[in-house]
């Protein structure tokens, strides 16, 4: 079995269509054919039910096809990863924290000259395993990827200084189900673990008045006593103002933040230099 076969291979079970698979790899397409033929020879099955001149995948060959298609992305990976050992450009992917990550990237272009990061920030629950790390609220399955905490940030109540509730320093979170509240819009996934908090804690569901996704529309919804809040505790320490008052929670709990890269990702030495760096960075935060 050669390693060519399993390419063709690959290529025809995705596209389930020999002669695509064959303008693909510039190869007439009879040998795509014999290429399969000999194949299912070496394995003693049929790989493709073939209807004239038309092919699908058999469960014999999405079987294989699962088994071919990680083997050949890793040692893609492998091979790229010695190919292009001074890549210079890092792309990460934020679905939480981007007011921490926005410093940390900052920070961290100054601590070098070339390295270039590029990011993307999205409402969107769904990791991009075509980027080198994604910036995440952690979940109880993080199967298919590896990830490093950085922050466990407690959540707590931010309202207006003129919120009757202004006087506390504490508050229980079931004495706050009447309240309008300021929030992200409910694909962050904050705002989902907020939701859920009241849900499970205080049996209710947050009436949301006003919900954005900026981050400083919600401060300064805030601050004209437009609604009460719950957010990440560090995330409206960073730049105190007179305008709101933090309140701790009775029922307490932490939003985590983790860095996190597909386990098949082969990092380089310029993303171990960032992952090493963001760790750091978080440490002394």
């Amino acid at each position: 079995m050669e390693l060519l076969q399993l390419r063709y291979f690959r290529d025809a079970a995705e596209m389930e269509n020999f002669s695509k698979a064959a303008e693909k790899n510039l190869v007439p397409q009879p040998s795509i054919s014999k290429t399969i033929s000999k194949l299912e020879q070496e394995l003693g099955v049929r790989l493709f039910d073939r209807n004239g001149k038309k092919i699908s995948l058999n469960t014999n060959g999405r079987y294989f096809y699962e088994k071919v298609n990680l083997a050949l992305t890793q040692l893609d990976d492998g091979i790229n990863h010695f190919k292009t050992p001074l890549q210079t450009n890092i792309s990460i992917y934020i679905q939480a924290g981007n007011r921490f990550i926005s410093m940390l990237t900052a920070d961290f272009l100054t601590s070098t000259s070339d390295i270039f990061v590029s990011s993307v920030n999205q409402i969107s629950n769904n990791t991009k395993s075509n980027y080198d790390f994604t910036f995440m609220q952690l979940f109880e399955d993080m199967h298919g990827y590896h990830f490093e905490r950085l922050m466990d940030d407690e959540i707590v109540l931010v309202v207006s200084v003129k919120h009757p509730l202004c006087k506390y320093e504490e508050v229980s979170i079931k004495s706050l189900a009447d309240y309008p509240y300021i929030a992200y819009y409910k694909s962050i996934n904050l705002r989902d673990f907020t939701d859920e908090y009241c849900r499970m804690e205080g049996g209710f569901t947050p009436g949301v008045v006003f919900e954005t996704a900026d981050w400083q529309a919600i401060r300064y919804m805030i601050s004209k006593n437009k609604g009460i809040s719950l957010m990440p505790k560090s995330l409206f320490e960073i730049e105190r103002s007179d305008d709101y008052k933090i309140i701790r929670l009775k029922e307490k709990t932490f939003r985590t933040l983790v860095i996190a890269w597909d386990e098949k990702k082969i990092l380089s030495p310029q993303a171990t230099q960032f992952l090493k760096f963001t760790k750091n960075w978080f440490r002394n935060f």
